[in-house]
């Protein structure tokens, strides 16, 4: 349900229209889509069909000299998706669950400035998806477009960017965990200080708070926040356009702290569609048997397609990755997955557009010994935009 300071902030940025420049776009979708879950002989089938539901206001402001404001209004939930149709899952316990509506947060929030040379911007920034995040962050999950559907593509923290020998050189500090602190007090003896672990249950999708694990050690009372440095930087190299990526988490000594780099590149065109692939690697050297984190290190690989194929645009891409547990006689996870879809212009105008994206998409992941999970969503996108 839109909330009074929906209304307020948007009121306020049309009034002030005739101070700035202010920008309005944005988005809306529907999903029907048909899942089919498969836990091979360690579980269940099962089937499901249903409506997804979605929309996103994006407010930009430019108030001259190349200073900005921008931000996102959207649902907080997995993917912006605000819930599904009917008596499904319902975005608001206040509400009878055929009448569910969602919220509106903000999912971007932002502002800074653009240079010739040298751009800065900080808040809620916006971080788009790619492989490296999967894995960096989701080592468990890693595919499915992990980062999308958990962080919206967005994360607290501040973007630096310098133009060198004519490129973005590209340096992102995200504010991971902003809990950490010093207790000065000698006397301070932590009572029952419970770790925080995240677990993701699969079949769901959901997100939950593990606290079962505790400790009394006083110890625990001195922590550091956590951050993440993210460096990219396009190059080319004998005819191919390629962009290194690096990320390090800055974390406290009990807590996880991966390194990961990768390397995307365009390929030439074949057939009029154009070629990518994405290669990467992540070591986690930590292990803390109180929170039972565990080390480990992993790869990741993709490679994608997109081009125009009839009236519409087939993009189709198949990931692999694997992670491996820091431990003797580890067992590989191993994940696969693949994207099919085709995009169709309904219409299309300088105000906007509306578009029909059929889509299927194939995840795996496999343990041997222990997990056979497979998953298949079949699913027809309606989207349209306007500006």
């Amino acid at each position: 349900m839109l909330n009074k300071t929906f209304w307020f902030v948007l009121i306020t940025l049309i009034v002030s229209s005739v101070y700035a420049e202010i920008t309005l776009s944005g988005d809306a979708r529907l999903r029907p889509r048909f899942d089919v879950k498969d836990n091979g002989e360690y579980g269940t089938q099962s089937e499901d069909f249903y409506y997804y539901y979605r929309a996103r206001l994006m407010v930009n402001a430019d108030i001259g000299d190349g200073y900005f404001f921008n931000t996102r209004l959207g649902h907080n939930g997995a993917t912006y998706w605000i819930g599904k149709f009917g008596s499904g899952d319902t975005p608001s316990s206040l509400s009878n669950p055929n009448a569910g509506r969602g919220s509106v947060d903000f999912m971007e929030l932002y502002f800074g400035h653009k240079g010739k040379k040298f751009g800065w911007s900080g808040g809620i920034i916006p971080i788009p998806h790619n492989p490296i995040l999967d894995i960096h962050y989701y080592p468990n999950i890693i595919l499915d477009k992990a980062w999308d559907t958990y962080n919206n593509n967005a994360a607290h923290g501040f973007d630096f960017n310098y133009k060198l020998a004519g490129k973005p050189l590209d340096i992102k500090i995200l504010v991971d965990n902003n809990d950490g602190r010093k207790v000065v007090d000698a006397n301070f003896v932590s009572q029952s200080d419970t770790s925080i672990v995240y677990i993701i249950d699969q079949d769901s999708g959901s997100i939950r708070l593990d606290t079962s694990i505790t400790s009394t050690a006083s110890s625990a009372s001195n922590t550091r926040d956590q951050y993440t440095v993210y460096l990219s930087y396009p190059v080319s190299l004998i005819g191919f356009k390629m962009t290194p990526h690096l990320l390090v988490t800055l974390s406290d000594k009990n807590k996880a702290a991966p390194i990961t780099y990768g390397l995307e590149f365009k390929l030439p065109r074949v057939a009029g569609f154009g070629l990518s692939a994405f290669g990467g690697l992540t070591s986690q050297a930590v292990s803390d048997s109180l929170t039972n984190l565990t080390a480990y290190n992993g790869w990741i690989a993709r490679v994608k397609m997109v081009g125009k194929l009839g009236p519409g645009t087939l993009v189709a891409w198949y990931d692999q990755a694997t992670t491996t547990p820091d431990v003797t006689d580890a067992v590989d996870s191993k994940f696969s997955y693949l994207w099919l879809s085709y995009t169709y212009t309904l219409h299309k105008s300088d105000w906007g557009s509306m578009v029909f994206a059929p889509t299927y998409r194939l995840y795996t992941n496999k343990i041997e010994g222990s997990r056979d999970y497979t998953r298949a969503k079949i699913e027809l996108t309606t989207e349209i935009k306007f500006k």
